[in-house]
C-alpha cells in the first residue's frame, strides 16, 4: 500500500511534464494524487477547514478569522470591500480565504490536519525528487503551503511571486474542486509583457499547476453565480 499522499505521477507522465515545463515554464499535471486522497482533501477543505479571510493594504496583510468577520457590521463590511476594490483598480490586491501551514515540521505534526500531512509529504524525498525532476532544479530543498478558498467576489491581481530572500524556484497550485465551469471565473491566468492574457486555465480537480518564478499571473474574479468554492492548496518550491 502506498504511503499517505504519495505521488500518483507515472514515470512516463513525469518525463512528458518535465519536457513541457522546460519548454514553457509551466505544466499542468493530472492526476497528481491518488483519487481517494484528493477526495479526502476536498472533503476536509469543504467541510472542516477553518479559513480566515485574507486581504492586503499595500505590503500589510490582514487576516480575519470567523470571529473578526462576524464582528464587522454591514457598513464596515461595505467600507472594507470598497477599499479593496479601490486598491485593486490600479495596484496589487487580493481577497480570498486562507488557512496557513507552518514551515516547521514539528508544528505540522502537532496539528496534523490533512493539509499539514500533505505539506509534510511534499517535503519527503519521493516528492522532492519529483519536483526536482519536473523543474530541472536539483537545489530544491523545501516546499511550503497554504490552503485557499475563493468565494464569489474573490480575486488575486497580477504579480510574479518574486520575493527577495524566499528563494522560490516555482509555484504550485493543487486544485481540489470536483466540479467547475469556466464561466464561474477563478481562472489561473498568465500575462505577457504587453498586458495580454496568454493562457487561462480552469481549476480541475486533482490537477497541479507548476510554474517557474518569476512569472506574471493572476486569478480572475469568481463570479457571483459560481456554484462552488474554488478550493486549492498552493505554495512554492524553494532552494
Amino acid at each position: 500500500m502506498a504511503p499517505p499522499f504519495s505521488p500518483a505521477v507515472t514515470p512516463t507522465a513525469r518525463q512528458v511534464a518535465a519536457a513541457a515545463f522546460a519548454a514553457g515554464s509551466h505544466v499542468r499535471i493530472e492526476p497528481v494524487l491518488h483519487a481517494n486522497e484528493a477526495d479526502l482533501l476536498h472533503h476536509w477543505l469543504a467541510q472542516d477547514a477553518a479559513f480566515s479571510r485574507v486581504l492586503n493594504q499595500g505590503d500589510k496583510v490582514w487576516d480575519l478569522d470567523a470571529d473578526a468577520r462576524a464582528a464587522l457590521d454591514t457598513a464596515s463590511q461595505a467600507a472594507l470591500l470598497e477599499a479593496v476594490h479601490g486598491q485593486a483598480r490600479d495596484g496589487f490586491q487580493f481577497l480570498f480565504d486562507s488557512l496557513r501551514v507552518s514551515e516547521h515540521p514539528a508544528e505540522r505534526t502537532a496539528r496534523n490536519w490533512p493539509v499539514d500531512q500533505l505539506v509534510s509529504a511534499f517535503n519527503t524525498e519521493p516528492w522532492l525528487d519529483l519536483f526536482r525532476a519536473l523543474t530541472g532544479e536539483p537545489a530544491i530543498r523545501m516546499v511550503d503551503g497554504q490552503t485557499t478558498r475563493y468565494l464569489p467576489g474573490h480575486f488575486l491581481t497580477a504579480h510574479d511571486d518574486n520575493v527577495a530572500g524566499k528563494n522560490r524556484v516555482a509555484a504550485y497550485v493543487l486544485n481540489l474542486t470536483p466540479h467547475w465551469r469556466v464561466e464561474w471565473g477563478g481562472l489561473l491566468m498568465f500575462h505577457d509583457d504587453a498586458g495580454d492574457v496568454v493562457r487561462a486555465l480552469s481549476p480541475r480537480h486533482n490537477a497541479m499547476h507548476l510554474f517557474r518564478v518569476p512569472q506574471r499571473h493572476s486569478v480572475s474574479l469568481v463570479a457571483p453565480f459560481a456554484g462552488a468554492p474554488r478550493l486549492a492548496i498552493t505554495g512554492w518550491l524553494r532552494r
